[in-house]
């Protein structure tokens, strides 16, 4: 008895893994954000990987390698913290900033995204190329040009990437950023990422 009250609290946990309130690292994966404020999440949707995983990515179109830079954006908590704060992201989730905490995004220049036809709300995936992590994340920022390697609180996390208060990495770790054009509209799947985390 006491061993099925514990298989269906974890199974319930592993469900709520996948809520849009969820700060659990291991399921950010980003928002199928844009520049549309009428853009819908359903609830549960922009966390977990694609549907149909690296196979439906395709080939990348954008491949960066670079010293990982936080970007805080979005994330209420960090001003005063973050000299280049802001309340606002390029990309958007139901209406509002895509919060740098709950979502794993990275950031790209217009240039960038212009000579590599990637658009705001297109998949990618950031790695930790000391340690392999991988997380899926979304584009959901606009940066300087020449910008290279700012990601997301939660895409750092997320590939185990620390970083102080005022969102300075700790040591000077390196990231490779994918991004793959005309993925935008390729949707979250929580189902599958529950189901490779038991």
């Amino acid at each position: 008895m006491k061993l099925a009250i514990a298989a269906s609290l974890l199974a319930l946990l592993a469900l709520v893994g996948c809520d849009d309130d969820s700060n659990n690292a291991a399921n950010q994966g980003g928002g199928p954000g844009s520049s549309d404020p009428n853009t819908v999440i359903a609830p549960g949707a922009g966390f977990c990987e694609p549907e149909g995983g690296s196979q439906a990515l395709g080939q990348a179109s954008y491949t960066s390698d670079s010293t990982a830079k936080i970007d805080t954006d979005g994330n209420p908590a960090m001003q005063g913290h973050d000299s280049d704060w802001n309340p606002n992201t390029s990309g958007s989730v139901n209406g509002q900033a895509v919060n740098s905490a709950q979502y794993a995004y990275v950031v790209m220049s217009p240039g960038q995204m212009a000579a590599n036809n990637v658009a705001l709300g297109d998949w990618a995936t950031v790695t930790n190329n000391a340690t392999g992590q991988q997380t899926y994340a979304r584009v959901e920022d606009e940066g300087p040009a020449g910008g290279s390697g700012e990601i997301s609180q939660a895409a750092a996390t997320a590939v185990g990437i620390q970083y102080e208060s005022n969102a300075f990495t700790v040591g000077n770790p390196s990231v490779t950023v994918d991004a793959y054009s005309g993925t935008a509209s390729i949707q979250s799947d929580c189902a599958s990422q529950v189901a490779s985390n038991p």
